[in-house]
């Protein structure tokens, strides 16, 4: 869309005042809350004075050195009028020479991101050429080589390159921004031994001796971030789909465990071709599972994964990362064919990505699943929402927009699909997904597009519906109450919308579904009763109470047994609905929704009564869903009676470990719920089955993970040995290592702290298993008044270490949190100079926004104060009077 006036502008945090708008509509875009940072500014896709057509990149790479060398080749036409000179963006890379095809010598200008070259003539609009750049250097990102260490001898030698956001020009000259596409060809030479996988087909392999120069070209034009080259000694795993190869590319001795984790793509390259309409777009597909590589990236036709989602036979069991796979695919036609114009458009990418992997789940595991798996979604969302609430496009972010990969463009953009599919309706939700991909195919897209796709396809109005769940943020939150006027036979429902409303968060104009279950006669015992879903409108009415509210008055032949709002779950939102404990009840039991079921187990936990504790231990052994099941026992874990906790420890003994290993990780995580010193008995209880299941182990990690953890939280004596031998089990990832830090973290044994601080800082160790040490210093902040002030102390000494000499950025990052979580202000100056040195925007941001968080935080809970005054008088009382004790007993003897 063409470009509007400012409306007017708005404050940033750092005091100057400038405007952007929203691209859909003539007014301005509210501003973010408690989002970004006082730098952040203003950004929209960059200027192209000529278009990129081709790009050929010639080069070595040097495992010896970590460094690049080669040619990179990149052909323009002209797009403005006249051009003189051109530009790419340039980071670390040392420019030997450029050239103007036939070897024409161009001058040139460089400063630290960009490279200006001044061409031999003025080129007019439509005019082609080629610019031949020879370059060499040392990335410190973007491309990345592996290699065996002191931690880890058996890792294998790698190279791979990470191009998203803006990484591509650290290791070729580029535009680099997702608004540029270009056909690319890369003659990588490596050393002989190596495989190289890159985008689209290899052509050609030319045998030097001890190297290869391996000839990849894609024929698809895709945007710089997406080109890739992965370098290394893989096992390969052939699969196809229809007559296209699709290879899995792992280290050797992961060969066997490449099916648990990739081995259903080609039936995802199917469902999705099938679903949109579009047939996969390119003649292959690779995926490749790569060392110290952070989540897994969808560049074009050749995906790489990390090490880290590489499943093994027992994590397949309970561990749910198959879906990422999926997640990955889809991008190949949301980000990669079809492409966001700029970051602040990335739900485009994400945000399908993120729902079309819950498209996958809900084929391949059934509806049940599916609606699971989007409440997960909604939850991860609204945490983030609670700390910062942003427009899904918002367009004030970093320089390179990284920030804006958050909770809001992949979760909360796959709900926005959600509810839309939900009011177009699946087959015209269909209809229109085709037509966007036909349309913008091998295009940079902007939402407006999207929205104007669906609106010709559909017919429908949305202009609405874009303005307040993409470019406005924020949630309906509900408070509905429901009554039967039995009189006149009519339920009246009331609906409230409570959130807070302002520039930012609107009033949400949406349709919403409502169901009632009644009785077929008066004899509802003889479970003959029918559903009936009313589809209302909520408008803007406010109330006598100043709250925007809703009434309605709906007949009915009977009184309902049962009455849901947004029963199927297609709105994003929170609900307060208050029904009697019958009707909770009664839902649990016959909602056939698990939506429903897990809603009713919510509403009974928060009513201790023997009926509805027999209502949730029903749920927890008879439920046809485990996630209900796992509801249950968190309800039950939450009530914290001797009753509860009986029916748990049942539970954790009876369910079958293979067939339910997801609610017995539910059940293990509720018996920490019983603590001493306030529970000190039920505690023992807990601590002594937790005990006995890890000593004997247990088929998932999952569940041995849960135990630790929980074992810790029970503040029980004599945890901390076993918990300390268990370190040395072998787990994946080291997962359940992970849970016996956490439960050490909770522990409030003060021999804990030194175990972590020991393992934080162990180069001995593996990377996960020190990430796994890191972690436990969260549980370690929540729990902090069970520990002295001197523990704390090492703990925020080691974190800080952490955070400035952690080989793995990753682990950086992390302790960068851990610090954030114990509010230590020493740590400012640690994670101010990490930050100045960290070249991964991602983990630099954390780092930043960390010291920000710990500076300007409130002072310290004087509740907090007086627990840990109070701990360190008893602790120094038990010491008087072991001294006592110990007097005692040598003047007895």
């Amino acid at each position: 869309m063409p470009n509007h006036h400012c409306a007017h502008s708005i404050g940033l945090d750092n005091g100057y005042s400038l405007c952007f708008l929203n691209e859909h509509t003539q007014t301005h875009a509210p501003k973010a809350r408690s989002f970004g940072m006082s730098h952040d500014q203003v950004h929209y896709a960059p200027d192209r004075p000529a278009d990129v057509k081709h790009i050929t990149l010639d080069i070595a790479l040097d495992f010896e050195r970590e460094s690049i060398s080669g040619t990179a080749s990149t052909t323009f036409t002209v797009l403005y009028d006249k051009i003189k000179t051109v530009t790419f963006d340039v980071v670390d890379l040392q420019i030997e020479r450029v050239t103007l095809a036939g070897n024409t010598e161009l001058a040139y200008t460089t400063d630290a991101k960009k490279l200006t070259v001044n061409l031999d003539r003025a080129y007019t609009h439509g005019e082609e050429f080629i610019v031949a750049i020879t370059y060499a250097g040392k990335p410190r990102a973007g491309l990345n080589f592996i290699k065996p260490t002191e931690e880890d001898p058996t890792r294998p030698v790698q190279a791979w390159t990470f191009g998203q956001p803006k990484y591509a020009s650290y290791w070729f000259p580029c535009h680099d921004a997702p608004n540029e596409r270009a056909t690319t060809e890369i003659f990588a030479t490596v050393p002989a031994q190596f495989l190289t996988i890159s985008n689209g087909n290899l052509l050609d392999v030319v045998d030097h001796g001890a190297t290869k120069t391996h000839h990849w070209r894609h024929d698809v034009p895709h945007a710089a971030y997406l080109v890739s080259l992965v370098v290394g000694d893989f096992a390969v795993i052939k699969a196809s789909y229809n007559s296209k190869p699709v290879n899995y590319y792992v280290r050797h001795d992961r060969a066997t465990d490449a099916d648990y984790y990739l081995g259903k793509t080609p039936q995802m390259m199917q469902f999705f071709s099938s679903y949109t309409g579009v047939e996969y777009p390119y003649d292959s597909y690779d995926q490749t599972v790569v060392e110290l590589y952070t989540g897994a990236m969808e560049h074009t036709t050749a995906t790489t994964h990390s090490f880290m989602l590489l499943l093994d036979e027992r994590a397949s069991l309970d561990v749910d990362l198959v879906d990422v796979v999926a997640h990955e695919l889809a991008h190949q036609w949301f980000g990669d064919l079809v492409t966001c114009r700029d970051w602040a458009n990335g739900w485009l990418n994400e945000g399908f990505a993120t729902y079309f992997q819950e498209l996958w789940n809900e084929h391949d595991q059934g509806n049940d699943f599916f609606k699971y798996s989007m409440l997960t979604n909604k939850q991860n969302y609204l945490g983030e929402d609670r700390q910062y609430r942003r427009p899904i496009v918002y367009h004030v972010h970093s320089s390179d927009g990284f920030d804006l990969f958050d909770r809001h463009l992949y979760e909360k953009g796959g709900w926005v699909l959600h509810m839309l599919r939900h009011q177009l309706g699946d087959a015209t939700f269909r209809r229109g997904l085709k037509a966007y991909l036909e349309r913008y195919r091998e295009r940079e897209v902007v939402t407006s597009d999207l929205e104007r796709t669906f609106e010709e396809v559909t017919g429908r109005s949305l202009a609405q519906f874009f303005q307040q769940w993409v470019f406005q943020g924020g949630y309906p939150a509900f408070t509905v109450s429901y009554s039967w006027d039995s009189e006149n036979s009519m339920a009246k429902i009331s609906i409230k919308q409570t959130q807070e409303i302002d520039d930012l968060t609107p009033c949400f104009v949406t349709p919403v579904d409502l169901a009632f279950t009644v009785p077929t006669s008066d004899e509802a015992a003889k479970d003959t009763n029918t559903t009936e879903t009313r589809t209302i409108p909520l408008h803007v009415q406010v109330g006598l109470d100043g709250q925007i509210e809703s009434t309605f008055y709906l007949p009915l032949e009977r009184e309902p047994v049962m009455v849901r709002f947004d029963p199927d779950g297609w709105l994003l939102k929170t609900l307060k609905f208050e029904r009697s404990a019958r009707m909770m009840r009664y839902q649990l039991a016959h909602d056939a929704d698990i939506l429903g079921r897990i809603e009713a187990v919510e509403a009974l936990g928060e009513q201790a009564s023997d009926e509805n504790v027999q209502a949730l231990h029903t749920a927890l052994f008879d439920d046809a869903f485990w996630g209900v099941r796992a509801a249950a026992a968190k309800a039950l874990g939450a009530i914290g009676s001797t009753h509860t906790q009986a029916i748990l420890l049942q539970a954790l003994q009876e369910l079958d470990a293979r067939q339910f290993s997801k609610v017995r990780i539910a059940v293990a995580e509720a018996l920490g719920q019983f603590q001493a010193p306030q529970q000190a008995e039920l505690a023992e209880r807990s601590a002594h089955a937790l005990r006995t299941l890890l000593e004997q182990g247990d088929v998932s990690y999952r569940v041995e993970a849960a135990a630790a953890a929980s074992l810790g939280k029970t503040h029980t004596t004599g945890n901390l040995e076993l918990l300390t031998q268990l370190l040395e089990r072998p787990s994946w990832n080291d997962m359940v290592q992970s849970g016996i830090f956490t439960g050490l973290g909770a522990s409030g044994e003060e021999g804990a702290v030194d175990v972590l601080v020991a393992n934080i800082g162990n180069a001995q160790r593996r990377p996960t298993f020190r990430v796994a040490a890191i972690r436990g210093m969260f549980t370690l902040a929540e729990n902090r008044y069970l520990y002295s002030e001197e523990a704390r102390q090492r703990a925020v000494t080691a974190l800080c270490q952490a955070v400035e000499h952690e080989t793995w950025n990753f682990a950086r990052a992390i302790a960068a949190f851990a610090l954030q979580a114990l509010g230590e202000k020493r740590a400012i100056e640690a994670l101010e100079r990490a930050a100045s040195r960290e070249v991964d925007s991602r983990f630099q941001r954390t780092m930043q926004m960390a010291a920000h968080k710990i500076r300007s935080a409130d002072k310290p809970d004087e509740q907090f104060k007086q627990l840990r005054q109070d701990l360190d008088q008893v602790r120094e009382e038990n010491r008087k009077l072991k001294e006592q004790l110990g007097s005692l007993e040598a003047r007895v003897k």
